[in-house]
């Protein structure tokens, strides 16, 4: 019978080595990381081929997309230390450690304290069964730590079945030796009672309108009672719809541009149009693009390698688009953003849209909007 305890413990000790050496260089890396900096202060690194998303109650959830690391999280939770009645970073683990013990076959394993962002951070390492992506009742490996930044705790866990634990523990080491603490840009949402994270399974707007940057058509309510309006630009031939909220303002010179953004956040999207000569392929124009042009863009400086969907198409028969996908930062945080390139009649088009990373209604409007993008009138 395996020593489930022994090689656990082993595991959490190798990860303790890495945070202390984490200053020195690696001969050898088998894995591209991924800065990925938070608006609540906390910054860290995964593997670039992880996914990210912020999930409902606010608790961010680091990923794998494909094999056996779909089965692998890593969950950060950020608890606003004003608003919450356990003060101090053992209260936290206390109230956690009652609700593994609740899960099913729940058992803690040890506990103790690991150097994490210059303080002696409390963990327990437990085990409990539950349901992987598939459904299946299996046996899981649970790291939950607790770390105190300025103004909120984060609450870290890396959660895998007991198969795969050890093979994904590198990305958890990885996260914790190169976890940074500031003050913060943003506001701090707070769940109602704080939960020990487990992993997650696998889990048409109006007409046109008929001017220049004006706003027509029959609204359409959107998420968070936002209302989409048609903006028909007639100076270089395309549609795209947007919250009505957004501003709207035209640059005329080299290359056109027209910047749509929210009034009060890092929210928006921009469509550049540039004349280009002559026929180019829109991944050509993609590429030029990003030699030339993305990195003097904040929220385009860093191309993700990861893939992305297909646009729906311009309106035109055989109208090819590009989508990729971008991060930079902006004071401190983490602004993602996806772009489509169109290439028309010698004319190339760069749709971006940004939005601040983990704000997923705020994702939500600006892929709708990259994605509305028309060279024909839309259908009514």
């Amino acid at each position: 019978m395996r020593n489930v305890v022994g090689e656990i413990c082993a595991c959490l000790a190798l990860a303790v080595g890495l945070i202390l050496a984490a200053a020195l260089p690696s001969a050898a890396q088998e894995v591209t990381f991924r800065t990925y900096k938070d608006n609540s202060g906390f910054s860290c690194s995964f593997p670039s081929d992880w996914d990210f998303k912020q999930t409902a109650n606010g608790d961010r959830v680091f990923s794998g997309q494909t094999g056996s690391a779909r089965e692998a999280a890593i969950i950060v939770q950020v608890i606003d230390r004003a608003q919450t009645a356990e003060k101090t970073a053992q209260a936290q683990l206390d109230g956690l450690k009652a609700q593994l013990l609740a899960v099913r076959d729940g058992r803690i394993r040890t506990e103790g304290a690991a150097p994490i962002a210059g303080q002696q951070a409390p963990f327990v390492i437990a085990s409990y069964s539950t349901t992987d992506s598939a459904g299946k009742m299996r046996p899981f490996n649970h790291i939950q730590m607790v770390v105190t930044a300025p103004r909120v705790f984060l609450l870290m866990s890396y959660s895998a079945p007991e198969g795969i634990f050890d093979e994904y523990m590198k990305v958890f080491q990885n996260c914790s030796a190169t976890l940074a603490l500031g003050e913060g840009t943003a506001a701090v949402p707070e769940p109602e009672h704080a939960q020990p994270a487990t992993p997650p399974p696998s889990t048409p707007p109006g007409p046109p309108a008929k001017s220049d940057g004006a706003d027509a058509g029959k609204p359409a309510p959107a998420d968070g009672g936002d209302t989409i309006v048609w903006r028909r630009n007639s100076d270089r031939g395309f549609w795209i719809a947007v919250p009505r909220i957004w501003s709207s303002q035209i640059d005329d010179s080299e290359p056109y541009s027209l910047d749509m953004r929210h009034p009060d956040r890092v929210e928006g999207v921009i469509v550049w149009a540039l004349d280009l000569g002559q026929n180019t392929k829109a991944k050509d124009f993609a590429d030029a693009w990003e030699e030339k042009l993305a990195d003097k863009i904040f929220f385009m400086s860093e191309r993700l390698a990861k893939p992305t969907e297909q646009h729906p198409g311009v309106g035109l028969p055989k109208v090819p688009v590009v989508v990729r996908q971008y991060q930079g930062e902006i004071s401190g945080a983490t602004v993602q953003s996806i772009a489509a390139y169109v290439v028309y009649k010698k004319r190339g088009y760069t749709i971006v849209g940004y939005h601040f990373l983990g704000d997923a209604k705020g994702q939500k409007r600006v892929h709708d909007a990259v994605m509305s993008f028309r060279l024909s009138a839309p259908d009514n």
